[in-house]
């Protein structure tokens, strides 16, 4: 059987090289080399060696793992994705997804109770974003039902009214009626069902006075008739007419600004 002449240092920390009967045969690391003891005269069989060798390919893929899950926890589907791209064989990341599950540094239901207490609290997010990102990382749609079992609809009311009240702040020039219908759209779009959209964008103070209301249509006039300047008198009214009803101004309060406002 082949005979270890030699163990020699690589530049690499951690690492050996492995000389069998005078010649270089493989590189292992330093926890390898301890772990089959692997010493100068030792003999080793054909299948020893494909068994060091396995376990080196292992212990240098363990290393790369934990050092993609040193800054934020991890899926198992990221893990693999990240070894996938280190070109690691199947074989060896199987290896290496069991040592992690089974010393939990990997665990995917933990992972998604986090994300999802993650997006309550300091990026607000609906359930419905929230599934599908962690469908995207690969978590088994059990493991996010039971996630997001957390995430109340009381909670999730709550979250959905804090970014409907910056919605409501963004578009605070708006007719109300198309304030409102932005307020809902832009909670919807965060991953929220349309019933909680609405629920909490009714809790939001709405109230407001007719002086305010005219302020912010002479505003939009104002606008629009710039817009249209070069347009025809009577086309140019009836665009304004039409765009203003589609903001969400009242007819009435259209016909009155539109009456007192110099079109010429």
């Amino acid at each position: 059987m082949p005979t270890i002449t030699r163990i020699g240092t690589q530049k690499r920390a951690g690492r050996y090289n492995v000389d069998l009967d005078g010649r270089f045969a493989f590189g292992v690391a330093e926890s390898v080399l301890i772990k089959y003891g692997l010493v100068k005269g030792r003999e080793l069989s054909p299948a020893m060696i494909e068994e060091i060798q396995l376990d080196d390919q292992v212990a240098q893929a363990l290393k790369i793992a934990l050092n993609y899950l040193g800054p934020a926890l991890r899926t198992v589907h990221q893990v693999q994705e990240r070894l996938n791209q280190k070109e690691i064989k199947p074989e060896v990341q199987g290896l290496v997804i069991e040592k992690l599950i089974a010393n939990q540094y990997l665990d995917d239901l933990n992972y998604a109770r986090h994300y999802v207490a993650n997006k309550q609290k300091f990026q607000p997010r609906g359930p419905l974003v929230i599934a599908a990102d962690l469908r995207l990382a690969g978590v088994d749609p059990n493991f996010i039902e039971t996630a997001l079992a957390d995430y109340s609809e009381e909670q999730q009311l709550a979250v959905a009214q804090k970014l409907g009240a910056h919605a409501q702040k963004t578009n605070r020039r708006d007719a109300q009626y198309l304030q409102q219908q932005k307020v809902v759209r832009a909670i919807a779009q965060k991953g929220f069902s349309f019933d909680i959209a609405q629920a909490s964008a009714a809790n939001l103070d709405w109230s407001t006075d007719e002086e305010e209301e005219e302020a912010k249509l002479t505003r939009q006039l104002d606008k629009l008739n710039h817009r249209y300047r070069n347009e025809p008198a009577r086309s140019r009214f009836y665009k304004i007419k039409n765009k203003l009803y589609s903001q969400g101004f009242p007819l009435d309060m259209i016909e009155n600004a539109l009456d007192e406002a110099n079109l010429d």
